[in-house]
C-alpha cells in the first residue's frame, strides 16, 4: 500500500504506476509562469477562444452489434461537407457535443442519436444515470441552432480554417514536419525530429523548452497515441490569430531563424 501523500490514506501501490496526463502538467507550469509575470502564448488545450468516421460497420454488424462513434468535431470541417457516420445505416448511434462547434467548452451538454429500437433503454439509463441536464444548459443550446448563432458559429468554424492556413506551413517553416493536412477540429500534429534546437526528436524536453525559453506551450506526443510519441507534438490553433502570429515569431527566435 502507498501512504506517501498522506498516512492517514492507504492507497494501492499500483497508483504509482499511473502516468499523469502531459498537457495538463504542461498547463500547470505555464500557468505558474504566469503567475510569476510570464507572457505565456497558450496552443496546447483545444478550447476554442470564442471527419466523418470510416465504416467499420459492417464487421460490427457481422457479430450482431451496433457502432457507436464520436461525431463531436464533425461541424469543424475545413474542405469538404461533414458526413454523419449516420448515413451507414440504422444501427448505428452517434455521440455529439455543443463544446466544439457551438464553442461551449464546460457545459458538459451534447446529445445521442439512436436507432428508434433503442430509444427507450437510452432513456432507462439517462434517468437512473444523471436524469437531464440542466434547465439552463438545455435552453442555452437550443438558442444554437437560431440562424443568428448558425451565422456566428459558421464564421467562427472558417476563422479556425484561416487560423489552419497559417500555422500549418508556419510550422514547416519553423523546422517541424506535418504529415498530415488537418481537415477538421483545430489541432496540429507534427514531426519534431527537424527543428534547429537541441531538444529535436524529444518532443517532452522540446515542449519543456519552448515552454521556458519562448513563453509557448504546446503538448508532448505523449498522451495520443502509442507510436513514435517522442518525435510529435501537437498543437491547437483555437487561440486568437494574433497569439499564433507572435508564437511563431517567439519560436522562430528559439530556434535562431529570426
Amino acid at each position: 500500500m502507498n501512504t506517501a501523500a498522506d498516512p492517514l490514506m492507504a492507497l494501492a501501490a499500483r497508483v504509482d504506476a499511473i502516468q499523469p496526463f502531459h498537457v495538463m502538467e504542461l498547463v500547470k507550469e505555464a500557468q505558474r509562469l504566469e503567475a510569476a509575470g510570464r507572457d505565456i502564448i497558450h496552443m496546447g488545450i483545444g478550447e476554442p477562444d470564442f471527419t466523418a468516421p470510416e465504416p467499420v460497420v459492417e464487421a460490427v454488424r457481422a457479430r450482431g452489434g451496433f457502432t457507436i462513434v464520436d461525431e463531436i468535431y464533425q461541424g469543424l470541417s475545413y474542405d469538404a461537407p461533414p458526413a454523419s457516420a449516420l448515413s451507414f445505416g440504422d444501427d448505428v448511434v452517434t455521440v455529439n457535443s455543443f463544446s466544439k462547434y457551438f464553442n461551449m467548452t464546460g457545459w458538459r451538454l451534447g446529445w445521442l442519436v439512436v436507432p428508434p429500437a433503442l430509444v427507450d433503454t437510452f432513456e432507462k439509463l439517462a434517468q437512473n444515470l444523471f436524469i437531464c441536464p440542466s434547465a439552463l444548459a438545455q435552453h442555452a443550446a437550443l438558442a444554437c441552432f437560431e440562424p443568428a448563432a448558425l451565422d456566428i458559429y459558421e464564421t467562427r468554424r472558417l476563422e479556425f480554417k484561416r487560423r489552419r492556413d497559417f500555422i500549418v506551413p508556419a510550422l514547416e517553416r519553423l523546422g517541424f514536419t506535418v504529415p498530415v493536412m488537418p481537415d477538421g477540429t483545430f489541432y496540429v500534429y507534427a514531426h519534431c525530429g527537424g527543428v534547429a534546437h537541441a531538444a529535436a526528436g524529444d518532443s517532452a524536453a522540446l515542449t519543456q523548452a519552448m515552454l521556458h525559453d519562448a513563453g509557448v506551450v504546446l503538448v508532448p506526443g505523449m498522451d495520443f497515441g502509442v507510436h513514435a510519441p517522442h518525435d510529435y507534438i501537437r498543437l491547437s490553433y483555437a487561440t486568437a490569430y494574433p497569439r499564433l502570429e507572435e508564437a511563431v515569431e517567439r519560436l522562430g527566435r528559439l530556434f535562431n531563424l529570426r
